[in-house]
């Protein structure tokens, strides 16, 4: 899962002068009242380039300010800000560099990754690399000044490491000079908290967190006994500030990134003591520091709570008496609680990881006869051999740690959904993220863990049921949670079916109409696969019964698949569709269903369309090309197996 990147530059804006306000910009931008030639960039970039110290500052606050606005972020662009505000971080005036800094880093934010890679290509490392250097290892913060009481040469240091990780988040170029240039001592003594504060800590080990992660030439320079212990004394820290949960969580997962990393990953000891170290903030409740006047709005709006921990305190209340100063802080607090959670989940979803690149890399293989061969070595490996590779890829060591520390019931917890009355939107958005987050990390567990380790097949039938009924009243243009839910579904339905769940037959018609619905509404391809694959595990179940019980269910499933296959646009979802009907109905007892719903008969038609649109995307394939290939070589044999059988 990715790190997310947060905005927390801001700065006052300026007093009334001769200047262009903040103000007046985004009016003259609302307006589009600005052309490539002239217009208040083109003024921005004049006073950035002049002589006026107050101006070079001004202009900096007001591009900081203007970036939120995607028109401006594009405009500043074909301007060429970049080249031209980058060099300003040299500038002899602090104050003109923290606001250089700031407008470069909120840059970054918001104009995401394409924008993060383009300020690489116009070479904004250069003096951002220049300035870290200037700062190096033993600098020493200045007394602390302003209304905030901060350090001002900190403040800018923090918004450099700021800087410096959205571009390598984005950026494999930036990650290459970080390396290169031999950044990682700089940004590591960042970490040492009681010299710089706890700000600069938690950037410089949001910065590492990403820097370390498959990232070999780091991870040797990580493995030094003195940035082990300096971790080490992190994860061991033992506070109720939130700052610090947030900062130890961060050292853990640069800890589980250099022990987990490059290929490896050491068990025993070392891990079962992250996993602790991880279980204890996922056991931290961010409603607990949020103020609320006395209701049950922080209880769980799902209507089946069997995804809650049993004792877990719902509807917390808290009364508002604290000023606007406070209140923010409180705020800030929750907010650290969220994120130290959301990374907690990474954690637990990378050691619980299965590596799948070595079947991916099989199935990407390119031959002459690739297709061919694909297919028959997918019908070569049954679901046992399948199921034996995926419970070896944790070590028993995790396994117990997971288990003994309830990491599964902790993660569980935070899949319910939070009503968030009566809260700052942007830590309502970190909640659903927290939810995300962890619908991923059951994916990842579930597909990993023993049974036995996930509470039993009892305990993943009543997941299932909140699953199903979280994704029922999930608001359906909410794609991230969505894309999590079903992906969670998914994995504890073919985790059941591969535990020969005799309970999976209760499920009826009505019970998947739902599921049909998201399927063929849904504009994410990833869902709709997801939903796919999840109605087909249903239908294997019924179709390797004898009796064939509740056959309209089967038949529902596939005219469902059907409808895909014939009308989805996206090449990649139909040929899961293919698969999934090969999968349920391949069977002869199975005939007679075939014919009921004209089975055979509608794929013989959509055969040469299916030839057509392979055709198509053969001389550009895609990420999906071997599942789609192998789709259609499927599909001529068993449409030929089927229609010599109804001759013959």
């Amino acid at each position: 899962m990715g790190k997310t990147r947060h905005k927390k530059f801001k700065i006052d804006r300026p007093k009334p002068t001769a200047l262009i306000s903040v103000k007046e910009a985004e009016n003259e931008l609302e307006q589009d009242n600005i052309s490539s030639n002239g217009g208040i960039v083109q003024s921005l970039i004049e006073k950035l380039n002049g002589p006026s110290e107050e101006e070079r500052e001004c202009s900096c606050t007001t591009i900081a300010n203007l970036v939120s606005q995607p028109s401006a972020v594009k405009l500043l662009l074909q301007n060429n800000i970049v080249k031209i505000l980058a060099p300003v971080i040299l500038d002899k005036n602090p104050e003109i560099q923290v606001k250089a800094l700031g407008a470069l880093r909120n840059l970054s934010v918001d104009g995401g990754e394409t924008v993060c890679q383009e300020m690489v290509k116009k070479d904004v490392l250069t003096p951002l690399v220049a300035f870290l250097k200037q700062y190096g290892c033993n600098w020493m913060p200045d007394p602390p000044t302003g209304k905030k009481h901060k350090s001002l040469n900190s403040s800018i240091f923090t918004e450099a490491v700021h800087l410096l990780w959205n571009l390598c988040e984005s950026s494999e170029e930036a990650l290459d000079i970080f390396n290169r240039e031999n950044l990682f001592p700089i940004v590591c003594a960042g970490l040492q908290y009681s010299v710089y504060g706890a700000e600069l800590a938690i950037t410089a080990a949001n910065c590492l967190y990403t820097i370390t992660e498959d990232n070999a030439p780091i991870i040797k320079i990580c493995e030094d006994p003195d940035v082990i212990q300096l971790l080490n004394s992190l994860v061991s820290l033992n506070s109720d500030s939130s700052d610090l949960v947030l900062l130890k969580t961060l050292a853990t997962g640069i800890l589980v990134n250099v022990r987990c990393g490059s290929g490896r990953c050491e068990g025993g000891s070392v891990i079962t003591s992250l996993l602790k170290a991880v279980a204890d903030v996922l056991t931290l409740d961010a409603l607990d520091a949020a103020p609320k006047s006395a209701s049950d709005d922080s209880s769980s709006q799902n209507g089946d709570d069997d995804m809650v921990t049993e004792g877990e305190e719902e509807g917390k209340a808290h009364t508002i008496n604290i000023g606007q100063e406070e209140l923010e802080e409180t705020f800030r607090d929750v907010q650290n609680v969220l994120t130290a959670q959301q990374i907690a989940m990474e954690i637990v979803a990378n050691i619980c990881c299965t590596d799948d690149d070595g079947w991916e890399d099989m199935g990407n293989s390119e031959s002459s006869s690739c297709e061919e061969e694909t297919a028959e070595e997918e019908e070569d490996m049954d679901q046992e051999t399948i199921d034996m590779f995926s419970s070896l890829c944790v070590s028993t060591e995790v396994q117990q740690a997971v288990k003994g520390f309830c990491v599964f019931e902790k993660v569980c917890s935070k899949c319910s959904p939070v009503n968030c009355c009566g809260l700052p939107s942007s830590v309502s958005k970190s909640f659903v993220n927290l939810q995300a987050h962890a619908l991923l990390c059951m994916n990842n567990m579930v597909n990993c863990m023993d049974l036995d380790l996930l509470g039993g097949a009892d305990r993943l039938h009543q997941v299932w049921s909140s699953l199903a009924s979280l994704l029922a009243n999930i608001d359906k243009t909410d794609e991230m949670l969505l894309e999590a839910t079903t992906s969670a579904l998914r994995a504890v339905i073919q985790k059941l079916s591969s535990a020969g769940s005799q309970k999976l037959l209760e499920i009826s018609v009505s019970d998947l109409q739902f599921l049909f619905s998201i399927g063929r509404s849904c504009q994410l391809a990833d869902v709709r696969v997801n939903i796919v694959r999840i109605v087909a595990i249903v239908g294997v179940v019924f179709s390797k019964q004898a009796d064939l019980p509740n056959v309209d269910t089967l038949k529902n499933i596939g005219i469902f698949l059907l409808t895909i296959v014939c009308g989805d646009k996206d090449l990649w979802v139909v040929s899961e569709a293919l698969d999934s009907l090969f999968d349920v109905f391949g069977e002869d007892h199975l005939d007679s269903i075939d014919h009921d719903i004209g089975l055979t008969d509608r794929l013989s038609k959509f055969v040469p369309e299916m030839k057509s649109r392979v055709n198509l995307i053969k001389r550009k394939p895609d990420e999906h090309y071997p599942v789609i290939s192998t789709a259609k070589t499927n599909l001529i044999r068993f449409v030929k197996y089927k229609l010599s059988k109804k001759k013959s």
